[in-house]
């Protein structure tokens, strides 16, 4: 055996565990918190480094927007030289004008080199002459370079303006060639052209811009460099921002790349960043350092009272539902799911999916009930409905909810619980089936024994009077007197066995009991059963040995076994074979009647194959007088006969019946040594 712990050294050990809990959870925290410090701190120097591209594709995109404009500004002369041409009307005045035109554009415009005329591919007219004289005559269609060939072609095919280079001119130096269709007319030029100078372009671009703090680069679509700043210098492992030029179809690139590079841009935003993280791991790890302790002791009473709460609910047999009004979201614990009968968490519309299980007549009720929760019209409610389950049984399900509301009053959710209320509804059922049974026997009771002690007083007087006639001369007249007497007698005798059942059923009848083998008292009754049936009904017995002796009126227990024979024969219409057994069902096992006491009992099962009953008639058949028999063939008292007779004996009787397969009435009655329990109400219900 090991000693007890003392409180003072329980109170240590509690005291020692919580501190090194609290070191272990800092630690953890402090880990977790830099790990999430450099994963924030990675995020956050990506955004910066984000903001940082983007600002310089900013600034770039002005130095982008002052190039192409400033070839744009030049491309115009090529528009008004077009619509001059358009409106001349001989060549001889379009060539003067070409040399006014030409000489007042070349000395205002900077960068413009020089205008030509193109006639059928060869460059006919140029302005200045000066410096130029190598290109007149020039065939462009023959130039070896591709792109020139090609944008001619365009520019004639189109009207479109084309953009050629940059490239080496035929008269020397680094330029862009700028073409358009000038007409369609015979013996007018086809095209004409511009030669704009890229130095100088550029440098009314201002690039590269050293007060901008960037590095600028202009690239061809060849990706070769012809202006800004070295290439060397953006190649410093860097990787630049490329903007896209709205020259030469946008085939001209602009790299950009800060001159300090990329890192050092961000450095003011990142590190009071890092700093910041620093001092957060730091904070993190001091408040779980103070609060680990406190944290486990929430966790211990936040369980406990987890666990006692689950126990509540299942020891109420109840289940926790959740409704999120504004999402349409559903949810339930696994005991509501058994409640239900399925898991309707998979499915995409659970609401509709219950709504289908809902039973047509209850289903109106449960929807506007529900709806009006969830318009904020109720703020609780109580439902009781019945619910198919996924196995097709119907069970009443009790649910209570209650609504709650947001921060403006407007519903968003409802929390209740549900349960099964099915043995319930059941036992009030039967509770109510017993309370109508016990005040039609009463009623029934009354009646037939003042009827009884009427008919006692007419079967004496009749007897009495019948004896008077018989000493009477015999004559036509006293023969017919004592006939009519007979017939009274025999009339009144069928009403005292009528009245007989009916004080049977309300136990007002006086009986006898004995102690009773009923295999025996069955074996003994068969032989007048099989007269009872015909010939197309026969009788098969089942009965078997060593039974207990029960309590019961011999008279009474053939009554039972007669009526429930003859019930049987009346429901075979074809013929069939009734079966007659006896079983002895021990204490504890399966076969005890549902909601009888537990303990043995000797069971009477009489079992046919005739159309059986629904559930409806089921309901009501040891009713008095009722009878789904035609008019004539049945008072509707042997089954309510057999009800009071079993009651009598404190046993059981069930019946288990479906349309077309039969029924099958039980009657348990309990051995004699227990012949002194209390009474045990009887009622209908399908046996377990």
């Amino acid at each position: 055996m090991h000693a007890a712990a003392s409180p003072r050294a329980e109170r240590e050990r509690v005291t020692l565990r919580y501190p090194r809990r609290a070191w272990v959870v800092a630690a953890v925290v402090a880990v977790l918190t830099s790990c999430v410090a450099l994963l924030v701190d990675q995020w956050h120097t990506r955004l910066r480094l984000a903001e940082a591209h983007a600002r310089a594709r900013s600034q770039a995109a002005v130095y982008a927007d002052a190039l192409s404009g400033a070839v744009d500004r030049r491309v115009a002369l090529l528009v008004g030289l077009r619509s001059f041409a358009n409106t001349t009307r001989t060549r001889r005045e379009l060539e003067e004008e070409f040399s006014l035109f030409a000489q007042g554009s070349v000395a205002g415009t900077e960068g413009v080199r020089a205008l030509q005329f193109v006639e059928r591919g060869r460059i006919r007219r140029t302005w200045p002459l000066v410096g130029n004289e190598s290109v007149i005559g020039y065939d462009l269609s023959a130039d070896p370079r591709a792109p020139v060939r090609d944008d001619i072609a365009r520019a004639l095919a189109t009207g479109e303006v084309t953009v050629t280079g940059p490239l080496d001119l035929i008269q020397g130096g680094f330029g862009l060639l700028v073409r358009q269709r000038l007409t369609l007319r015979e013996g007018f030029p086809d095209l004409a052209a511009v030669i704009l100078d890229v130095p100088a372009l550029v440098r009314e671009a201002r690039i590269p811009d050293p007060r901008s703090g960037l590095l600028l680069d202009v690239h061809d679509r060849d990706g070769r460099h012809f202006a800004g700043d070295s290439i060397h210098a953006l190649s410093r492992g860097v990787r630049p921002e490329t903007l896209a030029v709205n020259i030469a179809d946008g085939d001209w690139r602009l790299l950009v790349t800060p001159r300090a590079g990329w890192e050092a841009t961000i450095r003011d935003a990142v590190v009071p960043f890092r700093l910041g993280a620093a001092f957060a791991v730091v904070l993190a790890a001091l408040v779980a350092l103070t609060l680990s302790g406190r944290a486990a002791q929430l966790e211990r009473r936040a369980a406990f009272a987890g666990s006692q709460l689950n126990l509540a609910l299942r020891a109420g047999r109840m289940g926790v539902w959740e409704w999120d009004v504004t999402a349409r979201a559903v949810r339930w614990s696994d005991a509501a799911t058994e409640i239900f009968g399925a898991d309707w968490r998979t499915v995409a519309d659970p609401i509709a999916e219950f709504y289908a299980r809902v039973h047509a007549d209850d289903l109106p009720r449960v929807q506007s009930v529900l709806r009006e929760t969830a318009i904020g019209a109720r703020d609780d409610f109580m439902l009781e409905y019945r619910l198919t389950q996924s196995e097709g049984e119907l069970r009443w399900i009790l649910a209570i909810g209650e609504l709650e509301r947001d921060e403006e009053g407007r519903p968003s959710r409802v929390i209740g619980v549900v349960s099964d209320a099915t043995a319930r509804r059941r036992l009030e059922d039967r509770v109510r089936h017993t309370q109508r049974l016990e005040s039609v026997g009463k009623l029934a009771g009354g009646v037939a024994h003042d009827f009884n002690n009427l008919l006692t007083a007419i079967i004496g007087f009749g007897e009495l009077a019948r004896d008077r006639v018989s000493e009477l001369p015999e004559s036509p007249q006293r023969t017919s007197i004592r006939d009519d007497l007979q017939e009274l007698l025999q009339v009144a005798h069928k009403g005292a066995e009528v009245t007989g059942q009916l004080l049977a059923f309300s136990r007002r009848a006086p009986s006898e009991p004995t102690q009773v083998e009923l295999s025996a008292a069955v074996r003994e009754t068969v032989p007048l059963l099989q007269r009872l049936l015909g010939a197309t009904v026969s009788v098969r017995t089942e009965l078997a040995a060593g039974l207990p002796p029960v309590w019961i009126d011999g008279a009474q227990l053939t009554q039972i076994v007669m009526n429930l024979v003859v019930n049987a024969r009346d429901a075979m219409i074809a013929g069939g074979e009734i079966v007659v057994r006896t079983v002895h069902v021990p204490a504890g096992s399966g076969k005890r009647p549902l909601d009888a006491p537990h303990g043995e009992w000797v069971c009477l099962e009489v079992e046919d194959s005739g159309v059986g009953m629904t559930p409806e008639v089921q309901a009501r058949i040891f009713e008095p007088y009722y009878t789904t028999k035609e008019q004539g063939r049945g008072t509707g008292l042997g089954l309510a006969v057999v009800y009071g007779a079993v009651e009598t004996a404190r046993g059981v009787v069930t019946v288990r019946s479906f349309e077309g397969m039969g029924t099958s009435f039980r009657v348990y009655l309990p051995p004699s040594r227990d012949s002194g329990a209390g009474p045990i109400r009887v009622f209908p219900t399908p046996a377990s």
